[in-house]
Order: structure tokens, then C-alpha cells, then sequence
């Protein structure tokens, strides 16, 4: 009689203590970790993979939404491991290894007021924050840092090569000479027709080329002129530089340094590339 008292007890001990795990997680299917997140791996658990930690550079595919609405839709990603708050982001990657799926619910309020640009609110209230993330890979934070390092002695390198570059390209095309503005310029055709002033809408036609005239942008070539506001900031320094300078008519060839340009890049431009424009300034648009 005692044997079956005791087995009874443990039985219901046994059930209330699933009863009472099941009633930790508010949410169904998702588990409770104790910086107060919820989480729900998907699919096979790659238990023998990397893990990341803090200074570790992941890559991961992701999603976030909060109620009905995709604040970001499934999208490639990287980022560089940190700690800013318990609970955070960074807590709920470092469960996974790489090769990893899971459904993190997150305080959205919270994420917002540490993660996001300054300012910008949650608009949901108190409703949590569902992340939906892929582990792809990492890079440790050793060999980050190592790489980090020659890419800037690389950057180092190719900003002292472009004075240098210039300086045989001006030898080149003497016929071309250095503005105040900081870029060298060719008349190439006067035009007669209005002067640009600030912030007036214009339309030219362009072509753009590296040093060794290979070409990589031409409006010429699309068969459609580029319109821009002068003064606005909508392209870059040289640009702005020159143009405004210009009347309608002109045609020239500018050089400009990369600091007038696109500085340690962008897609499709090397660090520290100076570039030569041919820019024809067609309409001053009028209101």
C-alpha cells in the first residue's frame, strides 16, 4: 500500500511539473530561456557546428515581424557579434550553431530603443518581435580581426597609390587643369544657353571611366540623360562641383579625386578611385 502511495505521488509530481513547464512559455511550441526571450528551432539541430560568440562576424538569412505586419522581409545579413542587453539579439544567436533555424519572440519595445536608428519607434505597442533567422556561417572573431586588419593596410596602400595615379594621368592630358573646387577639368564645347543655379533640376548625359578609360556608367549608352537637383546632395561632391559651374551647352571632361567621389568605395568602384566624367549639360529644367 505504501508502494503505491509513493509511486501516485511521483506520478503526479512528475505531471505537475510538466503542467507547470508548459505553463512558463505563453507562447505554443516555444520554450522560455531564462534572459526572458522565447525560442522554437526548426527542422535538425547541427549540435556538432560552430556556435558564435562576441567579435564573432555572422552571416545569417532573417526576418522580422511583429502582429501582421514584415518589418524586414527574409533577407541575407551580416553582422558583427556584441552584447547590449540581456535578452538581446546577440543572446538568442549565440544558441544556435551554423546550419540553424529557429523562431526567436523578442521584447520589440526594447529591441527598437537599443537596436535601431535613434528615434525610430515601435509601433506596436507591448506585442513582442518575432525573428525568423538562418545561422550560414561565421567568421571567428580572431580570424575577423586578422582580415580586418589587411583590408585597411590594403586601403592604407591604395590611398597613397592614387596621388600618384593622378599625377601620370594630368601628365597625360596636360590640357587638363585644377579647379578650386578640388577636381581638373576640360572644357571640351561652350554652350550658350542658361547658368545652372542652386538647387535648379538639370539633365545631362554622361559617361564615366576609371584612369585607364575603361568605362563603367554611361547615360550615353542607356540612350536616357540623368536628372538630378544640383546642390541637393543626390550625387556625389565632384559632381555637384562641376555642374554648377556649368551652362547649358557645355560639354567637359572632369577628373575627380576620390574624396570628391566614392572615398573607400561602393559597388562597382575600388577604394580611393579618382574618375574621369565627359558631362554634357542639356535642359536646366524649369518649374
Amino acid at each position: 500500500m505504501k508502494k503505491n502511495v509513493k509511486t501516485i505521488m511521483l506520478i503526479g509530481l512528475a505531471l505537475a511539473t510538466v503542467f507547470t513547464l508548459g505553463a512558463c512559455s505563453k507562447y505554443k511550441g516555444f520554450k522560455k530561456d531564462k534572459s526572458g526571450f522565447y525560442y522554437q528551432f526548426h527542422g535538425d539541430i547541427h549540435d556538432t557546428a560552430d556556435q558564435p560568440a562576441t567579435g564573432d562576424l555572422v552571416g545569417i538569412m532573417m526576418s522580422l515581424r511583429a502582429g501582421d505586419s514584415i518589418l524586414i522581409p527574409m533577407m541575407p545579413n551580416q553582422m558583427l557579434m556584441d552584447s547590449l542587453y540581456e535578452g538581446d539579439m546577440f543572446a538568442a544567436l549565440r544558441m544556435m550553431h551554423v546550419g540553424d533555424s529557429a523562431t526567436f519572440i523578442l521584447d520589440g519595445p526594447k529591441f527598437f530603443e537599443n537596436m535601431m536608428n535613434p528615434g525610430q519607434e515601435y509601433e506596436f505597442g507591448e506585442d513582442p518581435l518575432y525573428l525568423d533567422v538562418k545561422l550560414l556561417g561565421l567568421m571567428k572573431k580572431a580570424d575577423f580581426e586578422k582580415a580586418q586588419a589587411e583590408y585597411e593596410a590594403q586601403l592604407s596602400e591604395r590611398k597613397e597609390l592614387e596621388a600618384s595615379d593622378i599625377e601620370e594621368y594630368l601628365q597625360k592630358h596636360s590640357d587638363m587643369k585644377q579647379q578650386t573646387t578640388g577636381v581638373y577639368l576640360k572644357t571640351v564645347k561652350k554652350g550658350t544657353g542658361d547658368k545652372v543655379e542652386p538647387l535648379q533640376t538639370v539633365k545631362v548625359h554622361y559617361t564615366g571611366r576609371f584612369l585607364d578609360g575603361q568605362v563603367f556608367d554611361s547615360s550615353v549608352e542607356r540612350g536616357e540623360p540623368f536628372a538630378f537637383t544640383v546642390g541637393a546632395g543626390q550625387v556625389i561632391p565632384g559632381w555637384d562641383a562641376t555642374v554648377s559651374n556649368m551652362k547649358v551647352g557645355d560639354k567637359v571632361t572632369v577628373l575627380i579625386p576620390s574624396d570628391l567621389a566614392y572615398g573607400e568605395g561602393t559597388r562597382g568602384i575600388p577604394p580611393y578611385t579618382p574618375l574621369v566624367f565627359d558631362i554634357e549639360l542639356l535642359e536646366v529644367v524649369k518649374e
